[in-house]
């Protein structure tokens, strides 16, 4: 299995990298800006390119030949772009790793605290649009991930998933647990498969604000 991970620079993905090489036997491509420069791996399965997601054509020849997609970076362009050079590259597997808050979703004490937060769950047309438009288009099949807001803790990679529609109180989740959960779709790619999740740690459901603030 290939596995290409967009914005591979960004911690997340770093963690996720890790995790992948342990676990499974997959071959890994690393995008990003300098990852050549900035990630120290040296491991046979793991491939380097050096990119902008704005480049369609240099995205498309990275994604060729992909089982599976994971996007760092949720900005309107970068999954815009992706989705185009999926098409065309002929890859469907893509795991998105996205914010809460897009679907006025968050509630409870932690939604009161965000409310006062300058806007953190300030609603975003275009994003989406973006994501609506993969979710409607019968060549990709997609997992949007709502993240809330994100620490790191190693010991904490237990998570709790919030289907579509149902309001969102869990205050935090460590980075190591939504890699975690994309290391399992990774295992099963037919896992959450077309569904747009929040992800929360077990237990913050009644944090009035993330433990870190």
């Amino acid at each position: 299995m290939k596995v290409i991970i967009l914005g591979a620079t960004g911690q997340i993905s770093q963690f996720l990298t890790s995790q992948l090489l342990k676990e499974t036997k997959v071959d890994l491509t690393l995008f990003g800006h300098n990852v050549t420069q900035r990630l120290a791996i040296d491991d046979s399965r793991v491939q380097f390119i050096d990119g902008d997601l704005a480049d369609e054509e240099k995205l498309v020849t990275a994604l060729s030949g992909q089982d599976l997609v994971f996007l760092n970076v949720p900005l309107t362009d970068a999954m815009n772009t992706t989705h185009q050079a999926m098409k065309i590259a002929g890859v469907k597997r893509l795991v998105i790793s996205g914010t809460i808050g897009l679907y006025d979703e968050v509630g409870g004490k932690f939604g009161e605290w965000g409310q006062s937060m300058m806007g953190s769950f300030a609603g975003r047309d275009d994003e989406r649009a973006a994501i609506k438009s993969l979710e409607d288009d019968p060549q990709i099949d997609e997992t949007y991930i709502r993240m809330t807001m994100l620490y790191n803790n190693a010991e904490k990679t237990d998570y709790t998933l919030i289907p579509f529609g149902e309001t969102v109180t869990g205050a935090q989740v460590s980075r190591q647990a939504v890699a975690n959960f994309v290391t399992a779709i990774v295992k099963q790619p037919d896992l959450e498969v077309h569904q747009n999740v929040a992800i929360i740690e077990k237990g913050s459901e009644n944090m009035a604000k993330p433990s870190f603030y």
